[in-house]
């Protein structure tokens, strides 16, 4: 690891328009301003992954060094490599010595619930590369993201009654009860915000139709770091337990002995559900075959509408195994705020209010991406 540094002269508060040209700048900026604000005379760090373990690209973090320099900021960068299990004592060093920081890395993710690091609230790009930072995905204004997301918070934590349901059978019912005082929240700056805050599961009571892969939840490394689910299985739940799960033998035992052997390896209660929430960003899309990195699949798509998710495996958020949901209708006292993996904000008045006075965020809710590495 080595940390470089970069320093301007400080820049003109008059940015000139061609600035406001270029689809990757215009991410980058939404970044800055949205997570940061106003950087002039700050140090920022950017902490960077290796491009060649094939999550991160090196475009999307420049294009923010970039546009830091221009913004009056000293810009600090440090590369790192995959995740451990522990925290890297060069990254605090660096954050030290830092008045801000960007995470273009996935070990900022690990410690979204429990920083692993001391310092300033850091902001978590998930934005991967330069191609999702251009798109409509990272240009979205982040501050109408941010009030919906406080919008849908209001409405999921302050229901009465929440029903789940799927098209493959799943159905899920119960109160979000003390959620909103109660439950966990993250300690990074997501960008681009994607998902609200959790509803804890301890007031809920169901079946949960899963397929596809049982992924980590982005906290802890372990091998195999996934289990296929090539059929469908039936995980039966009381509050926070697992309190049965269902299906052919086969995979009944493998969705088991994966559960024990991750709880062995951490010391965390195998069959233990935390919570669980949905995504909300309507222009985030996944191109890639699921099947090609299911890990990289779940931990990026999940911020689509399309998919909600389950903590479970550990007691508190994140959990270590993630349950993914494909097109979930999610009933808030009887009116479907998701529909078939469709957010509908104008359903309710205090998202209504949200979209009506960010019209580019009422356009992207009427044409949003559906495509999520699944072929359908």
């Amino acid at each position: 690891m080595s940390i470089k540094s970069q320093v301007k002269a400080r820049a003109s508060c008059n940015v000139t328009s061609h600035i406001y040209s270029d689809p990757l700048r215009l991410g980058a900026i939404n970044l800055i301003e949205g997570c940061l604000g106003n950087v002039i005379g700050k140090t920022v760090l950017v902490v960077k992954e290796d491009p060649q373990l094939g999550w991160y690209d090196s475009a999307a973090p420049a294009s923010v060094e970039g546009i830091l320099l221009e913004k009056g900021a000293t810009v600090k960068t440090l590369t790192v490599g995959e995740p451990k299990n522990h925290a890297i004592t060069a990254v605090q060093e660096a954050i030290d010595a830092a008045d801000e920081v960007i995470f273009f890395a996935r070990i900022g993710d690990q410690g979204r619930f429990k920083s692993q690091y001391r310092g300033p609230r850091p902001v978590m790009s998930y934005a991967l590369n330069a191609g999702m930072l251009a798109s409509g995905y990272g240009r979205l204004d982040h501050r109408a993201m941010l009030a919906l997301k406080n919008a849908i918070d209001d409405v999921t934590l302050g229901a009465q009654h929440i029903e789940i349901t799927c098209p493959l059978g799943t159905h899920v019912e119960g109160t979000p009860g003390n959620s909103i005082t109660e439950g966990g929240e993250v300690t990074v700056s997501r960008y681009p915000m994607g998902v609200p805050k959790p509803v804890l599961a301890k007031g809920f009571t169901g079946e949960v139709k899963l397929t596809h892969y049982l992924t980590p939840a982005g906290s802890k490394v372990y091998t195999p770091a996934y289990l296929e689910l090539p059929g469908v299985i039936t995980a039966h739940i009381q509050g926070t337990c697992i309190a049965d799960v269902t299906g052919h033998v086969d995979l009944v035992r493998a969705f088991r002995e994966h559960y024990r052997r991750v709880a062995t390896e951490f010391d965390l209660e195998p069959f233990n559900i935390d919570s669980w929430h949905a995504g909300i960003h309507p222009l985030m899309g996944y191109d890639i075959p699921a099947s090609s990195d299911p890990v990289r699949w779940s931990q990026t798509v999940f911020p689509n509408p399309r998919f909600l998710h389950f903590h479970t495996c550990g007691i508190g958020p994140p959990g270590e195994i993630c349950w993914m949901v494909l097109d979930p209708t999610i009933s808030i006292d009887g009116v479907a705020l998701w529909e078939n993996g469709r957010l509908h904000p104008e359903r309710f008045s205090s998202t209504m209010k949200v979209i009506r006075a960010a019209p580019k965020l009422a356009n992207a809710f009427s044409a949003p991406i559906s495509e999520v590495g699944l072929g359908k």
